[in-house]
C-alpha cells in the first residue's frame, strides 16, 4: 500500500513538474516571439533582376547587334543611289606675257544609280544574316529563361542559408541551455562530469556552425544581391509548409524529352547555327561567280555659274557592269575551306547539345518527381525528430534519460530541418530546369512559386525554434 501510494506521489509530482515546465516555456516563448516584417519575396527579386542583371541585359543589346546587322545585309541588294556635287573658285594668273589674271566659278552636280542584278553571294549573305537575326531573337527568349532559372537558384540558396543559419541559432541556444543545465545537474550531483563535457563540446561545435553558416549567408546574399542590383535587408520570404508542388505533366521523362528536343531554345539556336554555317560555306564559293550591276548617272557641269558667258553640259549614262575575280591567290579557296571546316563544327555542336538537352531534362525530371516524394519523406521524418527532442529533453529534466540521448536528438532535429529545407530547394529548381527544357518557363511560374512563399517573415523561425520543440 505504500508502495503505491509512494509511485502515484511520484507520478503527480512528475506531472507538476511537467506542467511547470511546459508553461514556463509557454510564457518564455511569447515573451520573447519576434513580431512579423514585410519579407522580400521572389518576385520583387525577379522584377529587380530584370532592370540590374547584367548578364540580360547584354543579351537585349546583342539582339539590337543582331537586327543592325540584318539591316546592313539588306542594304547590299537594294539600290543605291548618291548625290555628288560642288562649287569652286579659281584665279588663273600669267607672269611672262602679262596678261591679265583669268578667274572663273566652276561648278558640278551629279547622281548615280547602282542595282545588283546577279550577285548571288550578295543575296546569299542577306540569307545568313537573316538566319542570324532569328538565332539573335531565340537568344533573347533563353536568356529570359536563363534569368528566371538564375533568379530561382539564386534567391532560394540565399533563402536556404538564412533558414539554416536561423537552425545554426536555435541549436546554439539550445546547446548552450544543455550545457548550463547539465553544469547544474553536477553541481548538485544528479550527473557526472562527461554530461558536462559532452554539453560543452556540442555548444562549442554549435558556435562553430553558427560561424559557417552565417558566412555562408553573407555569401548567397552578395550573390543575389549583385543580381538585383540592391541591398537587401529584408528577411527573405520562406517556404511556407507543407510545399504544395504538381507533378509534372506529362508523367513520363522520355515525354519530356521528345518535347525538349522539339522545344529547346538551345537546340533550336544550334539549328540555326548550322545552318548559318551552310549558307556561309555557300557565300564563299559564290565569290567566284560573276557580278553583275545596272548603272545609270546624271552629270551637270557648268564654267563660270552666275556669269554671261557660262557654258553648260549634261552627261547621262546607264548601262551594265560586270566583275569576276580572275586570280586571288588562293583567297576564296582559303575562305571556303574554313566555311566547310566551321560547318563541320556547328554539325557536331547540334548533335552534343541535344545529347545534353535530353540528359538534363531526365535529369529535371527525376529532380522534380523525386523531390516531391523526399519532401514528404523528411517532413514526417522533421515531425518524429521534433517530438523526439521534446521527449529526450523532458526524459532528462525529470531523470529519465541521459544527456547524450538530449544531445543526438537535438542534432537529429537540426539535421531533419536541414535536409527538408535542401529537398524543397531542390525540388523547385528540379521543376524550374524542367520547364526550361522545354522553352516554356514564363513570368506565370515565378508568380506561382512565389505563391508558395509566406509574405511575411518574422526574425524568429517558429518552424525552427527550439522553444517550440518544449511545447509539444
Amino acid at each position: 500500500m505504500n508502495g503505491t501510494m509512494n509511485l502515484f506521489h511520484s507520478n503527480v509530482h512528475r506531472s507538476i513538474r511537467h506542467t511547470a515546465i511546459y508553461a514556463w516555456w509557454m510564457v518564455f516563448g511569447l515573451l520573447t516571439a519576434s513580431p512579423s516584417v514585410l519579407a522580400y519575396d521572389l518576385w520583387q527579386a525577379y522584377q529587380d533582376a530584370q532592370q540590374n542583371d547584367p548578364t540580360y541585359l547584354s543579351s537585349m543589346a546583342q539582339k539590337e547587334v543582331y537586327d543592325a546587322q540584318k539591316s546592313q545585309a539588306r542594304a547590299v541588294i537594294l539600290p543605291t543611289v548618291m548625290v555628288t556635287g560642288g562649287a569652286y573658285k579659281t584665279r588663273k594668273q600669267f607672269w611672262h606675257n602679262q596678261l591679265p589674271d583669268t578667274r572663273t566659278k566652276p561648278a558640278n552636280f551629279a547622281i548615280s544609280l547602282n542595282q545588283p542584278i546577279f550577285a548571288l553571294d550578295k543575296l546569299t549573305g542577306y540569307k545568313q544574316v537573316s538566319v542570324n537575326a532569328q538565332i539573335g531573337e531565340l537568344k533573347l527568349a533563353q536568356a529570359k529563361q536563363d534569368l528566371i532559372t538564375r533568379v530561382v537558384q539564386t534567391y532560394f540558396s540565399a533563402w536556404l542559408a538564412e533558414h539554416n543559419m536561423q537552425v545554426a541559432k536555435d541549436v546554439l541556444t539550445a546547446a548552450e541551455r544543455q550545457y548550463q543545465m547539465a553544469q547544474k545537474n553536477f553541481e548538485v550531483g544528479n550527473t557526472t562530469v562527461i554530461d558536462t563535457h559532452e554539453a560543452k563540446t556540442m555548444w562549442h561545435n554549435a558556435q562553430a556552425a553558427l560561424i559557417n553558416a552565417q558566412s555562408n549567408l553573407d555569401n548567397a546574399k552578395a550573390d543575389l544581391e549583385s543580381m538585383v542590383g540592391r541591398a537587401i535587408s529584408e528577411p527573405l520570404a520562406g517556404i511556407n509548409a507543407p510545399l504544395k508542388l504538381k507533378m509534372p505533366v506529362p508523367d513520363t521523362a522520355e515525354r519530356w524529352v521528345e518535347r525538349a528536343r522539339e522545344l529547346n531554345y538551345n537546340v533550336k539556336i544550334a539549328q540555326l547555327g548550322y545552318q548559318a554555317a551552310d549558307l556561309e560555306r555557300t557565300r564563299m564559293a559564290q565569290q567566284r561567280l560573276p557580278q553583275i550591276s545596272i548603272v545609270a548617272s546624271r552629270k551637270w557641269n557648268t564654267s563660270n555659274y552666275r556669269e554671261i558667258n557660262d557654258e553648260r553640259t549634261a552627261t547621262n549614262t546607264i548601262g551594265l557592269e560586270l566583275s569576276m575575280p580572275i586570280f586571288d591567290g588562293g583567297l576564296i579557296g582559303g575562305q571556303v575551306r574554313e566555311a566547310e571546316a566551321k560547318k563541320t563544327i556547328s554539325a557536331q555542336s547540334l548533335r552534343a547539345t541535344q545529347i545534353s538537352v535530353a540528359q538534363n531534362t531526365r535529369v529535371a525530371y527525376n529532380q522534380a518527381v523525386s523531390g516531391l516524394a523526399t519532401i514528404s519523406a523528411l517532413e514526417s521524418a522533421q515531425t518524429a525528430a521534433k517530438k523526439s527532442a521534446a521527449s529526450n529533453l523532458l526524459g532528462y529534466q525529470l531523470g529519465m534519460r541521459i544527456n547524450v540521448d538530449v544531445l543526438n536528438a537535438q542534432n537529429t532535429y537540426a539535421q531533419a530541418q536541414y535536409n527538408l529545407a535542401q529537398a524543397q530547394y531542390n525540388t523547385i529548381l528540379g521543376n524550374v530546369h524542367l520547364k526550361s527544357a522545354v522553352g516554356n518557363l514564363t513570368d506565370e511560374d515565378v508568380q506561382y512559386i512565389n505563391a508558395l512563399l509566406n509574405p511575411t517573415q518574422s526574425e524568429t523561425s517558429a518552424q525552427s525554434n527550439p522553444r517550440e520543440i518544449e511545447k509539444k
